[in-house]
């Protein structure tokens, strides 16, 4: 079931205040997802690359799905570590890691 939602967050366009600085506002998407455990395999490769996968969730519809390297899930903040497009046909699985706040 597809009943859990997550946030995309992404980068939008770049705007210049009056003095040339440049600001970045974040774009937020919901999409619809199912939540899933890390493989015992997923976790170990990438703990060899000092990343630690915490939750994988999975997204039906691949066009929902445009680059974004944050997200919000059940108001927790992640990283996307990686992409499994293979995951199913129309599908693809998000494997993602907690944020971590240095300071």
């Amino acid at each position: 079931m597809y009943d859990s939602v997550a946030i995309l967050i992404g980068n939008g366009a770049a705007t210049y205040d009056r003095y040339g600085n440049e600001t970045i506002a974040e774009t937020e998407t919901e999409v619809y997802v199912q939540p899933r455990g890390v493989y015992q395999a997923e976790f170990y490769n990438a703990a060899q690359l000092g990343l630690k996968p915490s939750v994988t969730l999975h997204l039906t519809n691949r066009e929902d799905y445009a680059g974004q390297k944050r997200l919000r899930f059940e108001n927790v903040e992640y990283n996307v570590i990686r992409v499994d497009w293979t995951a199913q046909r129309d599908g693809l699985n998000l494997i993602c890691e907690e944020r971590v706040n240095n300071g």
